[in-house]
């Protein structure tokens, strides 16, 4: 047997013969001689070292070995079919890769709302996606390794930006925690008394600014799903998005807290979600895409 000869033409025949039923089919189907069906077919199997089909009935029937081949044959078909629509996008300017850079706060419903879509529109262009924290977002989008950043509005000046949303956050407990039994507004100076979880990079990327901090003793972690987890489990208290939290409050897993005020405001601050991009950067159709929709939904 040997196998180095193979062509997709003989796969194509082998795959067409399987969708008509016949050898003749197939030839009117590719517009071909029988004969030239016929003897494709047989030098495929002299190849494989095995016959694809019984041809003792009237009409062609796989063999056993030809039906565990078609699918291969098919999806080596697909493979190529893939990678001639990828080659011709790329030659028009199709980027064959995206880097996002996102901040872990951004709504979860925005980005598989708008990446949901993007597959559909732009299915051979590869999506990396880095979650990060504030700081490190930035940093991703600022020193290249990332093409697009989904951040928070405090953002440099080297980059352009587009507002998508905005990011609302909501101090809460468990009820377990001592904050949590609490019924009713309470001064914020009682929350200096408890452990506070705050998102933080790692130390390189560590601007040293802390947003919404309030207590004396803090607890630093660079992911949310760690903080989360830790203040569901009563270590500490926390801001959280409520985007990820409201199934939590209604379901009084988690207590939302009400100090009496936010560094002056009866409101914890917010801040607008914005997608970014540096100055200098040429996207291509499918940035500019990502771009555009991540916008449209603000």
């Amino acid at each position: 047997m040997t196998v180095d000869a193979l062509t997709l033409d003989q796969f194509l025949v082998f795959v067409t013969v399987v969708q008509e039923g016949s050898f003749a089919a197939a030839a009117r189907r590719m517009n071909r001689a029988q004969s030239a069906i016929t003897y494709t077919i047989q030098k495929l199997e002299e190849q494989s070292g095995f016959p694809l089909f019984d041809r003792s009935a009237y009409r062609p029937v796989l063999t056993e070995a030809g039906k565990a081949l078609v699918p291969r044959a098919r999806r080596i078909l697909d493979d190529v079919a893939d990678w001639r629509h990828q080659a011709q996008g790329i030659s028009k300017g199709l980027e064959a890769q995206l880097t996002l850079a996102i901040v872990s706060y951004a709504p979860a419903t925005l980005l598989s709302h708008v990446l949901g879509e993007f597959t559909r529109a732009f299915p051979f262009v590869e999506i990396r996606i880095l979650t990060e924290t504030f700081d490190a977002a930035a940093k991703a989008l600022l020193d290249g390794t990332a093409d697009l950043g989904l951040l928070a509005e405090r953002q440099p000046d080297e980059f352009e930006r587009r507002v998508c949303g905005r990011i609302d956050l909501v101090p809460v407990a468990a009820p377990t925690h001592p904050l949590g039994k609490i019924d009713g507004p309470f001064s914020a100076t009682i929350l200096r008394d408890y452990t506070q979880l705050v998102i933080s990079p790692a130390p390189q990327v560590d601007s040293g600014r802390d947003y919404g901090v309030h207590a004396a003793n803090r607890w630093r972690v660079n992911d949310l799903q760690t903080k989360y987890d830790l203040i569901l489990a009563g270590v500490g208290w926390g801001s959280m998005p409520r985007s990820r939290v409201e199934g939590d409050i209604a379901a009084r897993r988690l207590i939302e807290l009400r100090p009496e005020s936010w560094e002056g405001s009866d409101v914890m601050p917010s801040f607008p979600l914005v997608i970014a991009y540096r100055k200098e950067k040429a996207l291509g159709p499918a940035g500019a895409w990502l771009i555009e929709k991540f916008a449209s939904h603000r």
